[in-house]
């Protein structure tokens, strides 16, 4: 039986995710998640790692490629497909970059997720049919040049986390609190990322992050 976590922030679509993995004999949830940091919490508290973690990249926060980074840290031996609704080359070459083995676009069927789910389970990359073949063939010959550098490039993973809370309404402290730092290094990290972006409010900080898909 193998064993798998789903990270999804929108209950009813977890909730089904759940019935349709149960209901392969082969296959069963043992955690499930609303955001990344609780993807993280019970990914890493179970006593056997997982066999897949499913997760969703654009949840409260944290986003799923940090999560994914994350948990590839702590459990690298345990596989991350994403289930999402972006397609574009940004995201897709991230999510690899950070440790995914498979990428799955929401729109799918039932038939198609299981396909996924056993593809990655197998050892094998799985990338949704949708997803046009020229990303793919760049990101399998080892080539990132489909992705340009831009300013979001210049971020380190810990501003990026940073810019989505601050973003998601957030004060310096409770952003603090939530990524055990202080509040002084929380308001370097916000002035590091408003040279980088060229930003000067909070505003545009959350403009930007809505964006780039940091935002639900």
């Amino acid at each position: 039986m193998k064993k798998i976590v789903v990270a999804e922030d929108n209950t009813l679509l977890r909730e089904g995710l759940c019935l349709m993995i149960n209901s392969d004999k082969n296959l069963e949830v043992v955690a499930q998640a609303a955001d990344g940091f609780s993807a993280i919490e019970r990914t890493l508290s179970l006593q056997e790692p997982p066999d897949l973690i499913m997760m969703d990249l654009s949840m409260p926060r944290m986003d799923g490629v940090s999560a994914i980074k994350e948990i590839k840290r702590h459990r690298p031996d345990s596989k991350i497909m994403a289930l999402t609704i972006h397609d574009s080359d940004e995201f897709i070459l991230d999510c690899f970059d950070a440790g995914a083995s498979g990428y799955c676009l929401k729109d799918s069927s039932q038939d198609e997720l299981l396909k996924a789910i056993h593809v990655v389970l197998s050892g094998k990359t799985y990338i949704s049919p949708g997803i046009t073949g020229t990303v793919m063939e760049g990101f399998i010959d080892g080539r990132r040049k489909l992705k340009k550098t831009t300013a979001w490039d210049s971020l380190t993973q810990r501003e990026r986390e940073v810019l989505k809370l601050v973003a998601e309404g957030y004060t310096s402290k409770e952003v603090a609190g939530l990524l055990c730092i202080s509040p002084k290094t929380v308001e370097r990290h916000r002035s590091n990322i408003m040279n980088k972006l060229n930003l000067h409010n909070v505003s545009e900080l959350t403009a930007f992050a809505i964006e780039k898909g940091l935002v639900v």
